[in-house]
């Protein structure tokens, strides 16, 4: 019976790496060598080349640069390839709720673009901390040190309910506001100059002429304010007034400021 062990060969070993001459084996060292050394140069010639030297911000108005940078944390000289487009974005908004929506994009090799589209005020509210602005989508957008009057100044909405970044927290407040800032045609229509939320279910306006208009909930809103402005004519200014448009088919003034009667129905 044959062994494994008949088979096996010896080998010789001339070839093997020991037989080598010095001179072969140096030569291989510095082509090793210079390989890793130019291999380090090319990582170090893209690293520098695809660092940030650029940084364009689209958009901004109200914001300003720097805040924008500090609130997503990115600065030149930072490698391109650490810029996550979507965490940016995602931090920029976080700390600066005036930004609606924020994108931000990669141009290669060095040029990182930030877009943003700013939340337009359209309204401010007051609490303990102190007056804030809000959007059309009842979106607490930014800190005011000071009343804005040249907004309607929004009233019934708890401070708890105020989150810098967050619509305000009562779907019914949000939607009545929503629907009538869609619909209200802002200082070349009614002349606003406070909204009271303390109803969730009615929307209750005053103009800067002291009519007093209840608007209800903030379904039909556009036919409602088209309503009311058709019937200015027929409301005396000078006189106090409350126009009820919950209906949204009609509208009832209640006191003296049509023929001194004390409620009359007005179909313009």
């Amino acid at each position: 019976m044959e062994r494994k062990s008949d088979h096996l060969t010896l080998v010789d070993d001339k070839n093997s790496s020991h037989n080598v001459p010095g001179w072969r084996r140096f030569f291989r060292f510095l082509f090793k060598l210079a390989f890793l050394a130019g291999f380090a140069a090319l990582l170090w010639y893209g690293e520098a080349y695809f660092r940030v030297s650029n940084i364009k911000i689209e958009g901004a108005n109200e914001l300003q640069a720097d805040e924008i940078l500090k609130a997503g944390e990115i600065s030149k000289g930072m490698s391109i390839f650490l810029v996550r487009e979507n965490n940016l974005a995602s931090k920029i908004s976080r700390q600066l709720p005036r930004t609606g929506e924020v994108r931000v994009s990669r141009e290669l090799p060095d040029t990182v673009v930030i877009k943003i589209n700013e939340r337009v005020p359209v309204g401010y509210v007051l609490t303990a901390d102190g007056f804030w602005l809000i959007d059309n989508q009842g979106v607490i957008m930014a800190y005011s040190e000071e009343p804005r009057m040249d907004y309607p100044f929004i009233t019934g909405i708890e401070g708890s309910k105020v989150i810098p970044g967050s619509p305000i927290d009562c779907s019914a407040r949000v939607e009545a506001l929503q629907s009538f800032f869609r619909s209200w045609p802002g200082e070349s229509g009614l002349e606003i100059e406070m909204l009271d939320l303390y109803e969730s279910y009615n929307l209750i306006a005053y103009t800067k002429d002291g009519l007093e208009i209840w608007f209800g909930e903030g379904d039909a809103m556009e036919q409602k304010i088209q309503l009311i402005e058709e019937s200015l004519p027929y409301i005396d200014p000078e006189t106090e007034a409350r126009l009820d448009v919950r209906s949204g088919k009609r509208l009832v003034v209640c006191g003296s400021a049509v023929l001194h009667e004390e409620e009359k129905e007005v179909d313009p």
